[in-house]
């Protein structure tokens, strides 16, 4: 199935006489989308306004065409979507429709039309699964079958572990190189633009997910995404209240495909005697190292959790997260202790040394993040990023979860020097 990119008409009954002759969407990604429309009357065109709103995001954004009055216009518009609060994924969807008014107050709105902003640099075609779809170009649909495969069975395999309904489809879009995927990223710095290979990138809102297919395990970086992407279904603005350990460590053990090296950074700490304590993990710490073990020890962790209390416990702690409760509160609910006792049980269990007296002292509760409080009809709020002085490639406000490797290769898992997940801002809009 080939995907336009170009002319999607739609014309709106006449209101006395005033009439849309046609209205049109065309990609201009990664700048933005052109908007074109032609409306007639019996007299002059004062305003026409272009509202659209991306699906999975329920603010409704609009932009006033400007031109010379008259009773024939033919009107266009490049809204810019390059911007980093204003950014759009390529193989995000979105409802357009345009409003018309003449001199005399006469007004008329075309019906709402359905369009896909995808990359114009390529010819696109689209696989559709049951509760995904992946957008992919040139001759790799073998690939960007077992892609979408991956995506679908991560779907079954952990949406009934998490408990998480998922109310939006899932948008996969898959770039063949790196050079190709590059441009499809939201602003960041030259540092960043450098350093860094972006494997696989969530756009939660829009239900969109970036991945690059010629990287060794596209699975794992598939499901790992997966994972994340029923993380927001579940939490959704108090996504900041799942901590590190948890949201990475559901994403490793949900993943195929991962590699050794969490499991070998796991083993090399544990012989050293140098776990990091899950209440120092609530967010990702500096170093690469302590990442990639930190995400060792999540994935560790939610195996115990699952594997000796059930799936049962954890879909109710991720239910009294995303209903408020601090982790503290959300595990003694669940399981009928905090992190302390967790981290006690698990270290046990896995034969480690117990936890340290000073790790006891350093304890703290957790302080609870309010989310952001966006005016009505306001635009999708920039969230502030996780004061994190790493290396590695933080998500802009429009992304959480990306997967990154340094150009020179290497096999750090699917880690690399990337930090995934590390957004403390609630993301989703308010009604608007």
């Amino acid at each position: 199935m080939v995907i336009g990119l170009g002319h999607h008409p739609s014309v709106a009954l006449a209101q006395d006489g005033l009439r849309v002759t046609s209205s049109s969407a065309e990609s201009r990604f990664p700048q933005g989308i052109l908007f074109r429309v032609h409306a007639t009357g019996p007299r002059d065109i004062t305003a026409i306004t272009v509202r659209f709103r991306v699906l999975g995001q329920r603010a409704l954004r609009y932009d006033n065409l400007q031109f010379a009055p008259a009773s024939s216009v033919q009107g266009e518009i490049l809204v810019r979507t390059d911007t980093a609060n204003r950014f759009v994924p390529p193989g995000a969807e979105l409802d357009y429709f345009f409003e018309v008014q003449d001199a005399g107050g006469a007004t008329v709105t075309t019906s709402p039309q359905r369009f896909i902003l995808l990359d114009p640099r390529f010819d696109w075609r689209r696989i559709q699964a049951e509760s995904a779809s992946i957008h992919y170009y040139g001759p790799v649909e073998t690939l960007a079958r077992k892609v979408l495969d991956d995506a679908q069975a991560t779907l079954r395999r952990m949406a009934p572990v998490m408990g998480a309904t998922v109310e939006q489809p899932l948008r996969l879009t898959m770039y063949n190189s790196w050079a190709d995927m590059r441009v499809a990223l939201p602003p960041r710095s030259q540092v960043k633009e450098d350093a860094l290979i972006t494997e696989g990138v969530l756009f939660p809102s829009t239900g969109v997910i970036l991945v690059l297919g010629s990287v060794p395990r596209v699975d794992g970086v598939t499901s790992h995404e997966v994972v994340h992407f029923l993380m927001d279904e579940v939490m959704g603005p108090l996504i900041s209240l799942v901590p590190a350990w948890l949201n990475e460590g559901l994403a490793v053990y949900g993943s195929t495909g991962t590699g050794p090296s969490y499991d070998d950074a796991l083993s090399r700490a544990l012989a050293q005697d140098r776990l990091i304590p899950l209440t120092s993990l609530n967010i990702a710490p500096g170093p690469p190292g302590d990442v990639i073990l930190m995400y060792g020890e999540g994935k560790s962790v939610v195996t115990f959790m699952v594997e000796t209390f059930g799936a049962e416990k954890l879909r109710l702690l991720l239910r009294s997260l995303s209903g408020g409760m601090a982790i503290d509160g959300a595990l003694e609910a669940a399981y009928g202790f905090d992190r302390i006792g967790l981290e006690r049980r698990w270290r046990a269990a896995i034969g480690a040394p117990p936890l340290p007296e000073a790790a006891l002292r350093r304890s703290r509760p957790t302080p609870v993040p309010y989310p952001t409080i966006v005016p009505f009809g306001a635009e999708t709020p920039t969230p502030f990023p996780s004061p994190i002085p790493a290396p590695a490639q933080l998500p802009t406000p429009a992304t959480r979860g990306s997967c990154a490797r340094g150009p020179g290769g290497g096999d750090a898992g699917l880690l690399g020097l990337a930090v995934l997940g590390m957004l403390l801002a609630a993301r989703r809009v308010p009604p608007g």
